[in-house]
């Protein structure tokens, strides 16, 4: 690419300059490197909140993209940090699940990122300065990085499949709650269309019932609570105009019961 594009996703804020110490190391190795910001708002230290943001954005960026994720309350400790790559984008960061929802819809390769390669100047509070972003530069000037790498073969992730219970029951979790308060569970469109009869999906929160997967949120009256397929194609609880996750007072990793 004549102007590599390197996407930008960390919990760091905008006032104290850790983005900007990012930026200009990334541009120092890769003047030509076009930055995007995806965010910098996550809540910090919210691993999977960065993985679900991560998930919603990456897949609509041009191929050869490098997104660099530093979401890292284990930053320098023995935690890994890792290279991914995919058949159409890098991502490199820590290696503490912020690519789990990658790893469930790519086929990919891992690399652990080797630190002793590096500078003696690492910092061990800010790899995103002084591994990640240089590591992304090279990648995006089409460096041979052997050298930094070491395979990986099992990746940290917290994604997990729907629990089966019973013949037709399962136990789901809240992934994600999104800035609306609509719960995001572990169970996607495709596992859906797997069953052979799904006619009769039914999913139990606390003591309601609900039944039918509504195609968007103005389908129920005003205030209803409703499932529909959230835009990454997982299934949702939601309120209409309202906040279900406040409403029903569930959070991430609460259950689910999913009946067929």
């Amino acid at each position: 690419m004549k102007h590599p594009v390197i996407a930008l996703l960390t919990d760091f804020g905008t006032e104290d300059g850790y983005v900007g110490a990012m930026k200009g190391r990334i541009l120092t190795d890769l003047p030509e490197a076009h930055l995007v910001d995806i965010s910098h708002q996550i809540r910090p230290f919210d691993v999977r909140q960065a993985a679900f943001c991560l998930n919603n954005s990456y897949p609509y960026f041009p191929d050869k993209t490098v997104f660099v994720a530093v979401v890292d309350p284990g930053v320098g400790t023995e935690r890994r940090g890792m290279m991914v790559k995919t058949s159409h984008h890098y991502f490199v960061g820590p290696d503490n699940g912020i690519f789990s929802f990658v790893f469930h819809r790519e086929g990919f390769q891992a690399w652990e990122i080797s630190l002793g390669t590096f500078s003696e100047d690492v910092s061990p509070t800010f790899h995103g300065r002084d591994v990640f972003a240089p590591l992304a530069a090279w990648i995006g000037r089409g460096e041979n990085l052997s050298k930094y790498l070491l395979p990986l073969r099992e990746p940290q992730t917290f994604l997990r499949p729907p629990h089966r219970v019973g013949e037709k029951e399962f136990q789901l979790e809240v992934l994600h709650v999104d800035h609306f308060g609509n719960l995001i569970l572990n169970f996607h469109k495709n596992e859906w269309l797997s069953f052979e009869d799904a006619s009769e999906l039914r999913v139990v929160v606390k003591d309601l019932e609900l039944r039918e997967i509504q195609p968007t949120f103005a389908a129920a009256p005003e205030g209803e609570l409703l499932l529909c397929w959230d835009s990454s194609g997982f299934l949702q609880i939601a309120r209409n105009q309202g906040n279900a996750s406040r409403s029903l007072a569930m959070g991430v990793g609460d259950p689910i019961r999913l009946l067929l």
